[in-house]
């Protein structure tokens, strides 16, 4: 079941798939490059909040979590609420990259790179939140799904 769930749902969910990734990929280099925050000035604000492991262990979680939320994809019916959520939590972490990035007195490409992140993770909740109104309806016999 999952794997035929997986085939029905993979491309219109793969905006999740990448920003989810993209979430994991960007804590574990956070977890493996100590002393980044402190050695490139863009980081600086996000210090003012948590240091570098908490940034890593919070984005390497939220993107994992999302990964197999996405990988449940739907067998469990409070899945698509949980993929909100991570996309919910994965917009406000891109936020404040952006946040920092913006905070920076020269111009860079990563306020383009982090505000698309985030872009795309509100909109992947809109859709997931969507898709967790159907689920609810459909466990209350009000809409049959199949």
């Amino acid at each position: 079941m999952l794997i035929v769930r997986f085939k029905e749902t993979f491309r219109e969910r793969m905006p999740e798939w990448i920003q989810s990734a993209a979430m994991f990929g960007w804590g574990l280099m956070c977890l493996n490059s100590p002393g980044l925050f402190t050695a490139r000035e863009f980081f600086h604000p996000l210090l003012l909040l948590m240091d570098q492991s908490t940034w890593g262990i919070l984005a390497t979680l939220i993107g994992f979590i999302r990964l197999v939320f996405l990988v449940i994809n739907g067998a469990w019916r409070p899945s698509a609420h949980i993929r909100a959520i991570g996309c919910g939590a994965g917009a406000m972490l891109w936020a404040s990259l952006l946040i920092s990035a913006i905070s920076l007195e020269w111009l860079t490409t990563a306020v383009a790179v982090y505000g698309s992140l985030m872009t795309t993770d509100i909109l992947s909740l809109y859709f997931s939140a969507g898709d967790a109104k159907l689920a609810d309806l459909a466990a209350r016999g009000k809409l049959n799904l199949h």
